[in-house]
This record gives structure tokens, sequence and C-alpha cells, in this order.
């Protein structure tokens, strides 16, 4: 079993390129995006999915190691896109853990070729092509008392499809939640 999760994280790490490299369609993300890239090169996209492919192999061997008679089964996609929308609200040294956990060199990449490098390929994924497509929700859950920053909100929701929801955490088990 675990064969064919490495085969599956390998098939998503040669999707990745090929999602960056080959835009078709034409839409706010690909405006945002093309208008990004002017700036970068055509690497940048195979350095993203390469980032991102030793960031899903270190976690596989991480999970494999801690559980060597079990199957495993998670999304490297998800959980490397959740920890970099997080990082969109961090600074200084936090902010630099999460992207090193990542395996983003910001001497590499930048914050921002990062970001747009998530916004595009989780927009991308969004898009129909014939019959196939990969449906992607994505929400945060914010303590009712809290505020957050206009730009934060904005970024969450054109990079990341993130939708944020008020939450009364002091009361857990019968929480409310309020779109923001």
């Amino acid at each position: 079993m675990a064969f064919i999760v490495a085969m599956g994280m390998i098939l998503m790490a040669g999707i990745c390129p090929a999602v960056l490299c080959f835009p078709d369609g034409t839409n706010e993300m690909d405006i945002v995006f093309h208008e990004h890239q002017e700036n970068g090169t055509p690497d940048d996209s195979l350095t993203f999915a390469s980032v991102n492919t030793d960031f899903a192999f270190s976690l596989y061997k991480k999970l494999a190691l801690k559980n060597p008679d079990k199957n495993i089964v998670f999304s490297p996609l998800s959980i490397s896109a959740a920890l970099a929308l997080v990082s969109l609200g961090a600074k200084g040294k936090t902010m630099e853990e999460i992207l090193e956990g990542l395996k983003f060199n910001l001497t590499e990449t930048s914050e921002a070729d990062m970001h747009q490098g998530f916004g595009h390929l989780l927009q991308r994924l969004s898009q129909p092509e014939d019959q196939d497509q990969i449906n992607i929700g994505n929400a945060m859950f914010i303590e009712k008392d809290l505020q957050i920053l206009a730009e934060f909100h904005e970024k969450t929701r054109s990079l990341y499809q993130a939708e944020a929801f008020t939450a009364d955490f002091q009361q857990a088990p019968s929480a409310n939640f309020t779109s923001n």
C-alpha cells in the first residue's frame, strides 16, 4: 500500500509542472499570475513544483517512519496550501519556520512568488477540463472577538480561495460559525 501512495505522490509531482506551465484559460487569477510571471522565468513554475514535491516526500517519509506497518493516506497539496495560507498572516521567525517546513527558501523563491504559485495551482486544479474536475475548499475559522486585516482577508480569498468564518471557541461544543 505504501508503494501505491508513493506512486500517487509521484503522479501529483508530475501534474504540478504541467498545471503550472501550460495555462490555457483566462480569468482573473490567470491575469494576476501572468502579470506576476512577466518578471519571472519559465523555471519559476518548475521550481515551485519541485519544492512542493520535496515537501510531499519529506512528509511522507516522516509519516511512514512513525507508522511502518500502517497505510498512509494524506494530501500533501492540502497540507502545504493550508500552511502557506497561515504564513500569509505570520511575520518574522514564525513565517520563516513555516516556509522552512514547506521547504521554501526565501533567497531562491520570494514569498510573493510562493503565494502566487499556490494561488495559480489551486485555481487551475479547480477548473474543469473535459470531464474531470477537482473540488477544493478552504476555510479559516477565526475567534469571534478578533479582527483580521482586510489585506490578509483579500489575499486568502484571491490566492487560496479561502473563506473566513468567525467562531466562539470559548463555547466550542456549540460554536456558531458566521461568514465574514
